[in-house]
């Protein structure tokens, strides 16, 4: 459901209040909210169901996969999808891009661990940089996109860079969030920290309809349960709410 224009104002107001201290998260401290946001919401499962409902699609018969994952973090989605192809007895080489340092650490141990496990199927690369910074001379049969178009700072740019990796008989699978309530706080406080607005399901679904980029779309619709929120002494809900609004909340007010 869309917020109203009434609501709107008011989330806007609020976080365009300059009393309103907005202080970022350190690389510490986003890892723990997206762990707490991962842990009371069930997109999860439905993610991976439809991913590999994709590759059933396109990729039905290949018995080995290159596979990129733009903005990686800790591994999250990429963990249980790896592990599941794996299940499935295919030879996978992945290269992880992130340039959050506690991420890559985290997805290394993981990716050692499913490398040390199967030698002869996994193989991996983990690179601490951003999408504009990554060179890569070769290119890959599935490129994951999960929530990362948030943090660039122009759709086409970074698809442009994405195209040029991505191989002829390539896909690219891409998580995006479309504008609720829930997200619209992040949107306003991304304008004011960083002068540019988040980027959102609409957007893409414009930017690839404009280019005649083909294209499908599968809307998955998930719950995301935030009453810890709203428990004072709860650091679960504190964490969560820190990650809905991109910014850590210590730093507001008692009477915000």
């Amino acid at each position: 459901m869309m917020i109203n224009n009434l609501k709107k104002s008011a989330i806007a107001n609020f976080f365009s209040d300059p009393k309103l201290k907005l202080v970022q998260f350190n690389e510490q401290e986003y890892m723990e909210g997206l762990t707490a946001y991962r842990s009371q919401q069930n997109e999860q499962e439905m993610m991976l169901e439809a991913a590999f409902q994709a590759i059933e699609k396109h990729q039905p018969s290949q018995e080995s996969y290159t596979i990129l994952s733009i903005g990686c973090g800790s591994g999250v989605f990429e963990k249980p999808f790896l592990t599941k192809l794996l299940e499935l007895n295919k030879s996978i080489h992945f290269v992880g891009v992130e340039p959050n340092e506690v991420g890559c650490v985290k997805t290394g141990e993981w990716c050692q661990e499913l490398s040390t496990f199967q030698p002869e199927k996994f193989r991996f690369k983990i690179h601490p940089v951003e999408l504009e910074k990554f060179e890569s001379s070769q290119s890959f049969d599935i490129i994951l996109l999960i929530h990362s178009f948030y943090y660039f700072s122009e759709i086409e740019s970074s698809f442009q860079k994405v195209y040029e990796l991505v191989g002829e008989e390539g896909m690219t699978i891409i998580a995006i969030a479309v504008k609720t309530k829930l997200n619209e706080p992040y949107h306003y406080i991304s304008q004011r920290l960083y002068q540019r607005p988040r980027f959102f399901s609409e957007d893409l679904y414009q930017f690839f309809s404009e280019q005649n980029i083909p294209f499908s779309q599968e809307i998955i619709e998930f719950s995301v349960n935030i009453t810890k929120c709203f428990q004072k002494d709860s650091q679960l809900g504190k964490y969560l709410l820190d990650f809905i609004v991109d910014v850590n909340t210590t730093y507001f007010s008692p009477s915000q």
